[in-house]
């Protein structure tokens, strides 16, 4: 029955490519699959198999990655143009300033992008060539038969890549699916919550306003949004000395020498761009539910997919007041 199915697949996928060729005036035919196009799909499904952006991203071919990066890159200066960064903010997190998405080689580019698509794909042992059906610009569509680990079962699955010459080398094309799932993420109906789309799961409010040392998400207390109020206000002026001496907490404070205490004060004195990114921080981190701990003395945020160098933010309080600890 399974092999029934494979061959009514594979000679459905001919005649189409067939009526595709006269329809366009381009030539396909059906062709073995060669040792290194059935690589170049094992690879792929591979990438895709590992959730791995950066494998996936080496997977595909470099025009293809150009080609996306350039049609994105379009959209986010049309928005910079307007004053917004929706678009940015989606697909990077916004701390992500588009002077450091400019400088993302396609390679890079895709390897952000891709964390938050959430692509998946069935791992397998091994994969052998079914048929292939070339059209007249080169492009190789290849049918592959996939047999999964034998923990998974005996069923063996069929997949299609789409392949393009690289050298004497083949390499995948960008599969629509890819772009479907950019369109969404950019569109915003990404959905909350799943690995990989940037969104917080939705809040469930402890009991208390400040948290009541109960384990839990909770909402910012008036205390805390006070901190991250007076801590933006300095930094947005150019108080750095203000920021760290006033708004850092003086535990993390106290185990800084003076001269790294300094340098971090140089540091966001002397560079826009370190100043920009700690308010983005502040931003991100007033709109996102904290989890008490410590009696209720320390709140922690999860900041991944945010576009930040790290994934979890600190504050907490000490003596009564809140102050920025880590």
């Amino acid at each position: 029955m399974a092999g029934r199915f494979l061959h009514r697949a594979l000679a459905l996928g001919l005649v189409l490519a067939a009526a595709w060729g006269a329809f366009t005036g381009a030539e396909a035919r059906a062709d073995t699959v060669t040792a290194a196009q059935r690589r170049a799909a094992g690879e792929f499904l591979a990438a895709l198999a590992a959730g791995n952006a950066q494998a996936v991203a080496y997977a595909i071919h470099p025009g293809e990655l150009d080609r996306l990066r350039l049609s994105v890159m379009a959209r986010l200066r049309e928005e910079a143009a307007r004053g917004e960064s929706t678009l940015r903010a989606r697909l990077f997190g916004p701390a992500v300033p588009l002077d450091d998405v400019e400088r993302m080689t396609s390679l890079s580019f895709y390897q952000a992008v891709g964390r938050r698509l959430s692509l998946r794909a069935r791992a397998y042992e091994e994969v052998e060539g079914v048929g292939a059906v070339r059209e007249a610009d080169g492009v190789v569509h290849v049918l592959v038969r996939g047999r999964q680990p034998k923990e998974r079962g005996q069923v063996r699955v069929v997949e299609l890549v789409t392949l393009m010459p690289y050298g004497k080398e083949w390499k995948a094309t960008l599969p629509g699916e890819i772009e479907a799932r950019l369109e969404d993420l950019l569109a915003g109906r990404a959905e909350a919550g799943r690995p990989g789309s940037g969104t917080a799961e939705p809040a469930v409010a402890a009991a208390g306003s400040g948290g009541g040392g109960q384990a839990g998400a909770a909402v910012n207390s008036r205390e805390i949004l006070g901190l991250l109020d007076a801590a933006e206000k300095a930094l947005v002026e150019g108080r750095c000395e203000d920021y760290y001496r006033q708004h850092l907490s003086p535990t993390l404070r106290d185990s800084l020498s003076a001269r790294a205490l300094a340098s971090l004060v140089a540091s966001c004195r002397n560079s826009i761009a370190n100043r920009e990114l700690l308010i983005a921080a502040l931003r991100i981190v007033r709109k996102l539910p904290p989890r008490y701990d410590m009696g209720g003395s320390r709140a922690s945020y999860d900041v991944s997919g945010q576009g930040l160098a790290y994934d979890r933010f600190i504050l907490e309080q000490v003596a009564g007041r809140w102050y920025v600890a880590e």
